[in-house]
């Protein structure tokens, strides 16, 4: 792929991401301002159980990701995918109707009986545009990859904001919005995949065994995903259990306004995959380390902007000022899911080790079992959980980075530390002072940091130049 088209997708993805960045910033300034302390946070763990669905395919959309990856779409047959999309369907129905007894049975508390049947009833059209949206990726339609993400996010914010002008500000009409953004972007996708629906998808049997091909193939790196969500959804179902839904709910907006430095990331690891199929296994380290610079830069220099982020936050959303000193904390967790995201996760599907995906994430996943058991059950404190997140996220970001060490037979130690050290400068000193103070420490820390790594800095320019 030439550089140009490189520039052309990362540009698609990434104005799509910044759009959808644009929605949830007014999906944060204005959603809790508008609704109701309490069916915010129902609105909030109702995203929670949302954030899971993508895992009732088991595997199955993984691993028609890893199969087909860096196949044109024309490559692809309509009698095979026809018959995957269908079965899929098919699945979520089954699933969504286990759900809905599991429900009734196992979930005492009505609110929460009521939002986990509102999330669960989505499955079918989530999975679907999703099995979509990995085709446009895989065969390298960024494009439409674009037009899907932001038709979703437009139409929720069009339906949101239209329903809280009008007065209707409880978490009932927030279930709408979220239906019809999802109903109406299945339809797109149905549209754009148009060429690949038939009705002769062959026997049973025949999409049994593709199935199985893609389970088999899938199973793993949706166990790794699944594992990789786990280490703070741990923490968040702790809180949700040991708190109420009003906390749950501040605790996820500052969640919320943490992750809006991960639209860059998502951007680039969108096209970042199928390039790394294609690329000569020699250039892999000199490229790791590439991209390993730039975003240590890049993320380190943007926590520059958290304090006055909090102070306007503060100001505009009087009701939530308490919790909002968290995103002290939660910031540095962008560091550390980036380069697990964009960096480790992506180039380890490119080499296959799905397998140490999910060893680094199931052991991520047992640590996050015992601190949140500790915190919660044992101290029940609610800032020593929020603390152990970004202990969490540095684990599995570290744990994750021996091994590529390894792999790659590169020397990280020195960088780790140094990334390491900032971060621990970036909390202590926004968590201790909490003032305009804590900035102007931080800045001088990250010119300091800039200036011990020119040379690396200016050997990655020299290298983007050549490439």
């Amino acid at each position: 792929m030439s550089l140009h088209q490189v520039i052309k997708n990362v540009s698609y993805s990434f104005g799509a991401n910044i759009v959808s960045l644009g929605v949830s910033v007014l999906m944060v300034m204005f959603v809790p301002k508008l609704l109701p302390v309490e069916d915010y946070g129902k609105w909030q763990l109702f995203l929670f159980y949302f954030s899971y669905l993508g895992f009732l395919h088991f595997g199955w959309e993984d691993g028609i990701y890893l199969r087909y990856a860096g196949k044109s779409f024309s490559e692809l047959s309509p009698r095979v995918f026809s018959g995957q999309f269908l079965g899929i369907v098919v699945l979520q129905l089954v699933l969504a109707g286990l759900a809905f007894l599991f429900s009734q049975v196992f979930i005492a508390d009505p609110i929460k009986q009521t939002v986990f049947v509102c999330a669960v009833s989505l499955a079918v059209f989530v999975n679907f545009n999703t099995g979509c949206n990995f085709i446009m990726q895989i065969t390298n339609r960024i494009k439409d990859y674009a037009r899907i993400v932001l038709s979703e996010q437009i139409v929720l914010l069009l339906l949101v904001f239209s329903f809280l002008l009008l007065g209707f500000n409880q978490f009932r009409y927030m279930y709408v919005a979220k239906l019809g953004s999802v109903a109406a972007v299945s339809v797109l996708c149905f549209y754009l995949c148009r060429h690949l629906w038939t009705t002769h998808i062959g026997s049973v049997r025949d999409i049994c065994r593709e199935a199985g091909l893609n389970l088999e193939v899938g199973i793993k790196l949706m166990f790794a995903n699944i594992a990789s969500m786990l280490i703070i959804g741990i923490v968040r179902y702790g809180i949700s259990i040991g708190w109420d839904v009003s906390t749950f709910g501040k605790v996820s907006l500052t969640l919320g306004v943490s992750n809006f430095l991960m639209v860059f990331i998502n951007s680039v690891s969108v096209v970042f995959f199928p390039i790394l199929k294609r690329m000569d296994r020699q250039r892999l380290p000199e490229m790791y380390q590439q991209i390993r610079t730039i975003l240590a830069c890049v993320l380190f220099f943007m926590l520059i902007f958290y304090y006055p982020i909090k102070e306007i936050l503060s100001w505009w959303l009087p009701k939530y000022a308490d919790s909002l000193i968290y995103m002290s904390v939660l910031f540095p967790v962008c560091l550390f899911e980036s380069k697990v995201s964009l960096l480790i996760n992506t180039y380890l599907k490119s080499l296959r080790k799905e397998a140490l995906m999910l060893k680094i994430n199931l052991i991520s996943v047992c640590v996050a079992a015992i601190v949140t058991f500790l915190t919660i059950e044992v101290l029940h404190n609610l800032n020593a959980a929020i603390f152990s997140i970004v202990f969490l996220y540095a684990f599995r970001c570290e744990m994750a980075e021996h091994y590529m060490e390894h792999i790659l037979q590169l020397k990280l130690k020195k960088a780790i530390l140094a990334e390491l050290f900032m971060a621990a400068i970036f909390i202590t000193t926004s968590v201790l002072l909490d003032n305009w103070l804590c900035t102007i420490i931080y800045a001088v820390a990250y010119l300091g940091y800039m200036i011990a790594n020119k040379n690396r800095v200016v050997a990655v320019k020299r290298m983007m130049r050549r490439g």
